[in-house]
């Protein structure tokens, strides 16, 4: 049994009504959106555990989950004011929840390319793989640089660093997951007449939704995404942490129906 992609598109669709129509209406708006989050750690944690202990994709989907899951940690502690050594804790989970869901794609890398099965890369192929990571770190980079622009360095305390960190890694974080992903559909699209790519293809559609949701967060001033009022940042949001479930539940089908 595998994840189609009209299986997909119906998913999506009834998120996307519970969540635009559904959630608002029974107030419930915030927990649907903790729970949307937290289905993204854990469908990447179903792909991993899909794996046998010592199977190289393992790694990957392990630093991937934990790297998802430790958004609605973030966010609890968010919520209960949580400090270590004067910090906030949710600052510190945000930071190292981007570096493992970097970490995961360096290693979704290695494990494709040790299989020998990946197509090698053509002079125009490996030009328009650089200029698609340069274009996107570019528009990365200028977003951060609009999110940082209004800070006040001099004034500011650690705690006002340690946010600032927060944002320019978490933009940067979402680009190299959309980039990468991208990559890696390009590395998996041959193998098995390019069934094995969906779980990518989601990741890279997560990776491009969570970038564009950085921006709305920048444009609205907003600091989660439950509270987004307008429609379009909900539905990619939505969409967006939705994807990086779906890859792994995708992964894990794929797994077990022996790919």
């Amino acid at each position: 049994m595998r994840l189609t992609v009209p299986a997909i598109v119906a998913i999506f669709g009834a998120l996307l009504a519970l969540r635009i129509f559904g959630a608002p209406a029974l107030g419930i708006a915030a927990p649907m959106q903790r729970g949307i989050e937290a289905f993204a750690g854990l469908g990447a944690l179903l792909a991993a555990l899909a794996f046998d202990r010592g199977d190289p994709p393992r790694r990957p989907w392990t630093l991937l989950a934990i790297g998802m899951l430790m958004v609605p940690f973030a966010r609890a502690c968010s919520h209960f004011d949580v400090h270590l050594g004067g910090l906030k804790v949710t600052y510190l989970l945000l930071i190292l929840s981007n570096v493992l869901s970097v970490g995961a794609l360096v290693f979704f890398h290695r494990v494709l390319l040790s299989t020998g099965l990946t197509p090698e890369w053509t002079p125009s192929g490996r030009f328009r793989a650089r200029l698609l990571v340069v274009v996107v770190l570019a528009l990365a980079i200028a977003l951060t640089v609009v999110q940082l622009s209004g800070l006040h360095v001099a004034t500011m305390d650690l705690g006002a660093w340690v946010k600032a960190s927060v944002t320019t890694i978490s933009t940067l974080a979402d680009a190299a997951l959309f980039a990468g992903g991208l990559l890696l559909v390009r590395l998996v699209a041959p193998m098995v007449g390019g069934s094995v790519a969906l779980p990518y293809v989601l990741v890279a559609v997560g990776g491009a939704c969570s970038l564009v949701v950085d921006l709305f967060s920048v444009l609205l001033d907003v600091t989660t995404q439950d509270q987004f009022e307008a429609l379009l940042p909900i539905v990619i949001a939505t969409v967006g942490w939705t994807a990086f479930g779906l890859a792994g539940v995708s992964q894990r089908m794929l797994v077990r129906s022996g790919n």
